[in-house]
Order: C-alpha cells, then sequence, then structure tokens
C-alpha cells in the first residue's frame, strides 16, 4: 500500500520537472518564432504565386507548361495545374492583373482568345461571386472590371 506522503512527494517531484520542463520548451520555442513566422510568410506567398500561376495556365493552356515543369523543378512540391481544375474567376483573375482595368466583353474576348470558351452571363456570375477579387465600375452603360486593392 502506497503512503500519501509518498505520493504528495511524487505529485510534487513530477510538478517540478514538468514546470522545469515546460519552461525550457518555451524558451526553445521563442527562440524558433521567428523561423516559423518567417515560413508561414513564405507559405501564403507561395499559395498566391501557385494561385495566380494556376491562373496563367488556364488562360494560356497547359501545353507549354507541362515539361517546363518538369526541367524547373528544384523542390519538392508540384507547380504544374492541369487547367479543366483551374475556375473561371481564376483564369478572369489572371487576365485583370495584367492590366489595369478592362471591359467585361474585352474580358469575355481574351478568354475566348485564349481558347476559353464562356458566356456573359458565366462571367458575370464569376464577377457577383467573387466581389472580394473583382471591383465593377459602370461608365456610360460599359461596365469595367479592376482587381480590389
Amino acid at each position: 500500500m502506497i503512503r500519501f506522503a509518498d505520493l504528495r512527494e511524487r505529485l510534487e517531484r513530477q510538478y517540478d520537472e514538468d514546470y522545469d520542463y515546460l519552461e525550457n520548451n518555451y524558451a526553445e520555442q521563442n527562440k524558433l518564432l521567428p523561423a516559423v513566422r518567417r515560413f508561414n510568410d513564405l507559405e501564403r506567398e507561395a499559395k498566391v504565386r501557385r494561385e495566380r500561376g494556376a491562373g496563367i495556365i488556364a488562360v494560356l493552356g497547359e501545353e507549354k507548361f507541362k515539361d517546363m515543369d518538369v526541367k524547373r523543378r528544384t523542390v519538392g512540391k508540384d507547380i504544374f495545374f492541369a487547367s479543366e481544375s483551374v475556375p473561371l474567376w481564376a483564369a478572369m483573375r489572371a487576365i485583370v492583373e495584367q492590366v489595369s482595368e478592362i471591359q467585361v466583353v474585352d474580358l469575355q474576348s481574351a478568354l475566348e482568345y485564349f481558347k476559353r470558351k464562356v458566356s456573359r452571363q458565366a462571367i458575370e456570375s464569376a464577377l457577383a461571386s467573387h466581389k472580394e477579387t473583382f471591383e465593377i465600375k459602370t461608365r456610360n452603360r460599359e461596365k469595367f472590371v479592376s482587381l480590389k486593392r
């Protein structure tokens, strides 16, 4: 049978060990925190560039990029995207990113030029669904699209 005094001593010792461990743990976490923040910043930036790359591939077509990804690969992450998996709004964003603003009719023509057949209604729907991305201005019955800043 265990004595309560022994149990108390063990619990106190365990607390002291855990407290010392936590102090060291938190000190090490504090040392690593700048590197973790930098990693997270880089990951966010990479996500933006991957999404932009996916939109560009969707606009220009995947054939141009299939071999390029294999040649340029220096890290373990795949950069290539199949254009059918890229939504219309991402392709639209890739085009609008290259100009300060564009008329909706010109955006539709640009998409058609890059062999992405879409209706005006599909473009309007994508614009309405992604108001956080696109800014729409109307001047003299003409609709212009730009990216929100």
